[in-house]
Parts: structure tokens; sequence; C-alpha cells
């Protein structure tokens, strides 16, 4: 099976290897730049095993959500 693939395929396949991972987790984390992604036409192709490896914590780390930024924040007056 190939290693890249699309936001659907990947989460297809999660879902068959045991893995609770949605097609909208996968998008929040793309978003997020978490998961890296190549665009292909209006399509995002990520690489399976950097899924998997996120998943899995492979990295010895916990998956902490990245850190708010504040300054993107506005007033908003009524």
């Amino acid at each position: 099976m190939p290693d890249i693939m699309t936001i659907k395929q990947a989460a297809a396949r999660a879902n068959a290897d045991g893995l609770a991972v949605t097609e909208y987790c996968i998008r929040q984390w793309v978003r997020l730049g978490i998961l890296p992604v190549r665009k292909a036409g209006r399509k995002n192709l990520l690489s399976y095993s950097n899924l998997v490896s996120y998943v899995r914590c492979e990295n010895g780390q916990d998956n902490m959500p990245p850190a708010s930024n504040v300054s993107n924040l506005h007033r908003v007056f009524r």
C-alpha cells in the first residue's frame, strides 16, 4: 500500500488499522501545522507514517496542542 495518500484515504486506512482517527481530526492537525502535507491540485497529500507516529506518540513526547497565539486576538466593540 502506498505511504502517500489523501486525508480521506489516510482516515480509512487508520480506522482499518485500529487507530481511532477521523477525517476531521486529520484536517485539524493539518490546519494547525502538526502534520505536514503537499498540495496536489485541490487535494492535500500526507505521509501515513507521519500520521501513525503522531497518533502513537512515537517521538517520545506527549502530543500537546500548540500554544495559542494571543497576539491574534482582537477586541470586539459593540
